[in-house]
């Protein structure tokens, strides 16, 4: 039997086992990073340990996950982004919802607008904050994806909120573009 190759190469059937174990990686990520977050990064407020706590949590998820889900090669795991609220002393953990072939782009968060869930990424095909461009992912099949650079920060300035201008703001607070 003979199957279908998609653009990156990767076989159409086993893109779905792929899809399939991803989710199943990524509903195990969701129910136990609450706990992950409190055991590991709860309390501490001093910048430097907080990157290193976060560095050693995600290395943490990403050694647990491939222990838990051997078959789905690490580059396709679920990735994780905390984001930490100083001023209310809170930490937000995102979870990436969509599988993504494209292991080059930078993973910068999820959220909710409206009723769907978009995954944001950047990829930096230049060197100038103007070269970037930024993905914003609403499902698992290549297609499902809304793509810019001048439109999203475009639409970022004008404060329009659209996946692409999310994506801008979230590459502008990971300090991606200055």
């Amino acid at each position: 039997m003979e199957y279908k190759s998609d653009q990156y190469g990767v076989n159409t059937m086993q893109n779905d086992e792929l899809v399939k174990t991803y989710c199943e990686a990524r509903d195990y990520l969701s129910q136990n990073i609450e706990e992950k977050v409190d055991v590991f990064l709860t309390g501490i407020w001093d910048p430097l340990i907080k990157y290193v706590l976060i560095k050693e949590t995600s290395d943490i998820i990403n050694k647990e996950l491939t222990e838990l889900f051997p078959v789905l090669p690490s580059k396709y795991l679920p990735k994780c982004r905390f984001r930490i609220f100083e001023d209310d002393a809170y930490i937000e953990a995102g979870i990436q919802q969509y599988f993504n072939t494209r292991p080059n782009l930078v993973y910068l968060g999820t959220n909710d607008l409206g009723s769907t869930s978009f995954d944001y990424y950047m990829k930096d095909v230049g060197g100038t904050p103007f070269d970037a461009r930024f993905i914003a992912r609403y499902g698992h099949d290549e297609d499902s994806v809304i793509a810019g650079s001048k439109t999203a920060e475009a639409e970022y300035y004008m404060g329009a909120i659209t996946p692409l201008s999310v994506a801008y703001g979230m590459a502008i607070e990971d300090g991606f573009i200055t």
